[in-house]
């Protein structure tokens, strides 16, 4: 499949304090990024009716009540955590990630672009021009200044969940603020948990995601699966091009 044969969208999460942010990036799009890409943000229901004035042809507001199965819920009283009938509740930002995993399975898309809400643009900008014979770009980082704690421990947590040996020395990043995925990888990666843990890939990530593992990323989870468990051809380039 060739660049331009590929549908893509970009999905930002955010929420009510980010509305300004969010805005000026929604104007951005809509000025700078190709009409062929359309854009999801996905807040909490809650939030919805500040929101719906940034939602028009090209920008879809997605509620997270939607995206998450239903037994995960946020409670009126609760501000900082989530609800959970399978596991112990799950806080926002671990709640983040699950949702951000999950959007391949709700917006029919081949390429899912993850745009945080305190981005711009601020010139012309094609995914599709980006793809080099096939593959999408990885952003990737390689160094020293990544051997710190958090960076062992979200390694050592990625390895855990997709049955993988960790390695004693990890300093690779992929974390970034605008990362694109392949939606068939996203949803090859949860049928690989699956197959590890057993049991549906939300409730492993959800027993994962305890305040000890808090720094567990949804990008290097994507990536490491991937690069180390993946059959077939490679589905990125090797360029970091994407960088902000």
């Amino acid at each position: 499949m060739t660049g331009a044969d590929l549908s893509c969208a970009i999905i930002t999460p955010s929420f009510r304090t980010d509305f300004e942010q969010c805005r000026l990036l929604t104007e951005t799009v809509r000025a700078h990024v190709a009409p062929h890409v359309k854009h999801y943000l996905t807040v909490d229901r809650r939030d919805g009716r500040l929101f719906a004035e940034l939602g028009g042809p090209r920008t879809e507001i997605l509620y997270v009540e939607d995206v998450v199965p239903s037994w995960i819920r946020r409670p009126p009283f609760a501000r900082r955590w989530w609800l959970s009938l399978k596991t112990l509740p799950i806080r926002n930002w671990m709640l983040q990630q699950i949702v951000k995993l999950s959007i391949a399975k709700v917006v029919p898309t081949d390429v899912l672009i993850f745009v945080d809400s305190d981005v711009f643009f601020v010139r012309p900008y094609d995914p599709r021009s980006l793809v080099r014979d096939g593959q999408l770009p990885l952003f990737r980082e390689y160094g020293e200044a990544l051997r710190t704690e958090f960076n062992v421990r979200w390694h050592r947590v990625g390895a855990r969940l997709f049955g993988l040996e960790p390695k004693d020395d990890y300093l690779t990043s992929y974390v970034g603020n605008i990362i694109t995925w392949r939606a068939r990888n996203v949803s090859l990666l949860h049928e690989h948990i699956e197959k590890v843990t057993g049991r549906s890939w939300i409730e492993s990530l959800s027993r994962l995601l305890r305040p000890k593992a808090r720094g567990v990323s949804r990008y290097r989870h994507s990536h490491h699966s991937i690069q180390r468990s993946a059959a077939g051809t490679k589905p990125y380039s090797d360029e970091s091009t994407l960088r902000s």
